[in-house]
């Protein structure tokens, strides 16, 4: 176990001030995918865009934001966390602040939307890295997950007095201000431990353990973003209130913070030969149910296990990547590939309903989180688990503007 990265052997303020910081880290850098419906009605109300135009803007943001995570991921760990999550809050508060107060051309809020991908992508740059670091990863991503979800949703309930306050527009003044409140807290992300001193100096590798990790990573999203991304109108079509629907939102995230804590706080009792492959499961019959309800209690259940499934699947998955790879570039890269196929959900998922049903949607966004499980999870835990057992090099992924070359028995850590 390497000193500087022995989380364990930190006193538990220290833990307590990176687990701060690491979870309002986490709650920026996902700040555009949580309230994206709201900048799209306020651009589709302040500034009368059509809905193809507004919602152009998500594409750009979430679609920026993928890429330059991966651009991102070639960065040497020596660039301090602190700083990209410093430089990632500015770009945040600015791009917001100039969607608010600029222009109405298409032009001008497209550009800002990718300033504001460029500035999540640097938030989570800083947040997986950080995290990466650690001896026992999963317990951090756990915990800061949760507490980003608690971020995530004092920004939300903040919004509709942005807008009274503000105008139409107000949301985008509201995201710059919850920013600029809360960004000093993540001085406290200097406490993340330090990268081990070789995987610090050598180049991203792509071995065969985070190719696979990478099938299965992209799999979870697509499908979870297919099935969710429409769980709103299935609960209208089987007469459920919007109000319902929303507290039904509300107690989902609710739960999943409190079971992501308890899952962080028992991480060494939760192998990951186990609660991977169950919360990934977990996702894909959670979106199915969801999809395929008959009643609200079909519903309901559908709702609450996507919830707490997906959250906790997506801290084992970042903690997998660490297990490969401590400096966090792995799970950087990762994670702009999930972003992308987050993005690819949507569309793919509206050609389904368009075509077929809902249930058949809830049916392809499950298949898609399991598929990749029985091929690509033995090879992921073989690699974690022999660290040193050199296999032969996967075939090179290209990614935006160089190609990663891959070499095998290169990746460190273990659970």
């Amino acid at each position: 176990m390497t000193g500087m990265r022995a989380l364990g052997h930190f006193p538990g303020r220290t833990l307590l001030l990176l687990s701060l910081g690491l979870s309002i880290c986490s709650g920026c850098a996902y700040l555009g995918s949580s309230v994206m419906p709201f900048q799209i009605d306020a651009l589709m109300s302040g500034l009368h865009q059509s809905a193809s135009r507004a919602g152009m803007f998500g594409f750009f943001e979430i679609m920026s934001f993928a890429i330059f995570m991966m651009l991102l991921s070639r960065l040497k760990p020596r660039f301090s966390v602190v700083a990209t999550a410093f430089l990632g809050a500015g770009l945040a508060i600015i791009s917001s602040l100039l969607t608010a107060s600029g222009p109405t051309s298409s032009v001008w809020t497209w550009g800002c939307a990718v300033i504001f991908g460029l500035a999540e992508a640097l938030l989570g740059r800083s947040y997986v890295c950080a995290a990466s670091a650690s001896d026992n990863p999963e317990r951090m991503y756990a915990i800061s997950n949760g507490g980003g979800l608690l971020v995530l949703v004092a920004v939300i309930d903040a919004i509709p007095y942005a807008t009274r306050t503000f105008g139409d527009l107000g949301v985008f003044v509201g995201i710059a201000a919850i920013v600029a409140c809360i960004a000093p807290f993540m001085m406290t992300l200097r406490h993340a431990p330090a990268a081990p001193i070789v995987q610090n100096t050598e180049k991203l590798r792509l071995t065969r353990g985070a190719v696979a990790l990478l099938f299965i990573w992209v799999g979870s999203s697509l499908g979870s973003s297919m099935a969710w991304s429409f769980a709103e109108r299935v609960g209208r079509s089987i007469q459920l209130s919007a109000d319902y629907i929303v507290l039904l939102s509300t107690v989902g995230i609710v739960s999943s913070v409190v079971v992501s804590l308890v899952a962080g706080a028992l991480t060494r009792r939760l192998p990951r030969e186990i609660i991977l492959p169950l919360t990934l499961v977990g996702t894909g019959i959670g979106g199915l149910l969801a999809c395929s309800a008959w009643n609200s209690w079909s519903y309901t259940i559908g709702v609450i296990v996507y919830w707490n499934c997906s959250m906790l699947s997506y801290a084992w998955l970042l903690g997998s990547a660490a297990a490969l790879d401590h400096t966090g570039r792995l799970g950087t890269f990762c994670g702009g590939m999930d972003r992308m196929g987050y993005a690819l959900g949507a569309p793919l998922g509206g050609l389904i309903v368009d075509h077929t049903s809902f249930m058949m949607l809830g049916i392809a966004g499950c298949a898609a989180c399991i598929v990749s499980i029985p091929f690509g999870l033995p090879v992921l835990l073989k690699e974690i688990r022999h660290p040193g057992i050199v296999e032969q090099p996967a075939p090179p992924i290209a990614t935006p503007g160089a190609s990663l070359a891959c070499r095998g028995g290169e990746a460190q850590g273990g659970d």
